[in-house]
């Protein structure tokens, strides 16, 4: 009995501390303003695409960037959207409810591995299809310490960083390569494309939004 109020009194506890370190997070002011980021990546040519003011709004980003990139007749879009700190009871715009949100349906879903400074992180993939155009998506959750394409890994990650470092600065990065016959790509070959581009983007993310 005496064990398990013990149990109990840790972890009203650990709530409480935890309410209090997510209600006033550290503010992080070390981040490179992402209208830096490279325009020339591997070739990839970029040009910036300014987001309307409402969608900036509804976004709630402090900084971010939106921008195609071409080569050789080919197209990638990337976006990054950096939150300089997460409060208790805010969210992120998960891909998986915007894009559904905005008529695209996913048909398929799942978690793919990629290879970036030295090590594999994990992302998720998105085929996404409104009438007859389809999309093929790349995106993850990026911190100063993590890489994530799982939302329920995410909120546990925003919980264990503002406890050992005070930091719940959070980048949502996504990459997009258009699918079908006016593209001239399959899933695989959009994949092809989408993949080495990513594995350049996840560092150069890590070390202008997240410098210590």
């Amino acid at each position: 009995m005496i064990i398990r109020c013990s149990l109990v009194v840790v972890l009203l506890l650990s709530a409480t501390v935890g309410r209090a370190v997510l209600g006033a997070p550290h503010t992080v002011t070390t981040a490179e303003p992402l209208s830096r980021f490279p325009a020339v990546i591997d070739g990839w040519r970029g040009e910036d695409s300014p987001l309307d003011a409402e969608v900036i709004k509804t976004a709630a980003v402090d900084d971010y960037l939106n921008r195609g990139y071409f080569a050789d007749g080919k197209t990638l879009g990337l976006y990054v959207g950096y939150y300089q700190s997460q409060r208790q009871g805010e969210s992120l715009h998960s891909p998986l409810q915007c894009l559904p949100g905005a008529g695209w349906q996913p048909r398929v879903s799942e978690t793919i591995d990629l290879r970036a400074g030295g090590e594999t992180k994990t992302v998720r993939k998105l085929v996404v299809e409104r009438g007859l155009s389809q999309l093929l998506v790349l995106y993850w959750y990026q911190t100063s310490r993590r890489v994530t394409g799982d939302e329920y890994r995410r909120k546990l990650f925003l919980m264990a960083d503002a406890f050992s470092s005070g930091r719940t600065d959070v980048a949502l990065v996504r990459i997009i390569a258009p699918i079908g016959v006016q593209a001239r790509t399959t899933d695989a070959s959009a994949l092809a494309l989408a993949l080495p581009f990513a594995e350049r983007v996840l560092p150069e993310v890590q070390s202008r939004l997240f410098r210590n």
